[in-house]
């Protein structure tokens, strides 16, 4: 059984902790940092200082060397002191760093496995969306696998993210056709509820009015910043997540 410890309204799961780092399993619902000082939302790096002895002078990101969205929940690495900060962050740029991911989504990828390379540039006047683009932007790839499909029109898929950039997934499904399910900034509004037509009522609105996007990172491998030994931590589906599989199937 896996640690966990209660911040505000949220549990945390304590995946992984030594010396160095940690691996938790943050809840949707909750900021991996603030923005600001001025920003007093709930996050996860607040609710670091009860938990961990943390050696690190970035403001708001102590302890922080990676986001997870708002509400996307599950594995994010957490470190304790600059060295391994710095380590963690050289894995990253290096992409040596396997990080997985399940969505839900409208829509059947016409293939088994696809790889997606997109640049993601961000909005010109929405600045907090993102999209894909030709020339602008930031290079991405996501690999996404089929895993189930539900009445003909949703989708279980395995995301590997091999950039790391803000929004990827829901903007690399989205330029598929394959909005994640819940996301509300990310859809396709009408194609979505014409996907829903051969379904129960009370599995409509289950999927329609699901309330965060159905994204959950539940797999990082990697080899430890100090120890160099290999890590490879899964994290079971969230009760939101897991209550919509069984209600599709």
């Amino acid at each position: 059984m896996n640690k966990s410890y209660n911040y505000k309204n949220f549990r945390i799961e304590i995946l992984y902790e030594d010396s160095d780092i940690a691996i938790l399993n943050k809840p949707s619902g909750l900021l991996t940092h603030k923005k600001n000082e001025l920003d007093n939302s709930p996050s996860l790096q607040e609710s670091l200082k009860g938990q961990f002895e943390i050696n690190d002078n970035e403001n708001f990101k102590e302890g922080i060397v990676h986001r997870l969205d708002k509400d996307t929940s599950g594995v994010i690495i957490i470190t304790k002191n600059q060295s391994s900060k710095n380590k963690i962050r050289e894995i990253f740029k290096n992409r040596n760093i396997k990080k997985n991911y399940f969505a839900f989504t409208y829509g059947v990828l016409n293939q088994n496995n696809i790889e997606i390379n997109k640049k993601i540039s961000r909005n010109k006047i929405l600045r907090t969306k993102f999209g894909v683009s030709d020339d602008l932007g930031k290079s991405a790839i996501t690999k996404v696998s089929n895993i189930q499909t539900f009445h003909g029109s949703i989708s279980l898929l395995d995301c590997e993210i091999i950039t790391g950039r803000t929004h990827q997934i829901r903007v690399h499904l989205l330029s598929l056709g394959l909005p994640i399910i819940g996301d509300r900034d990310y859809n396709l509004n009408r194609e979505q509820k014409f996907r829903l037509g051969n379904m129960a009522d009370n599995l409509r609105n289950l999927v329609s009015l699901f309330p965060r996007q159905a994204l959950h990172s539940y797999k990082i491998e990697f080899d430890h910043p100090i120890s160099e030994k290999h890590i490879k931590i899964t994290c079971d589906l969230p009760n939101d997540m897991r209550n919509l599989k069984t209600k599709l199937q």
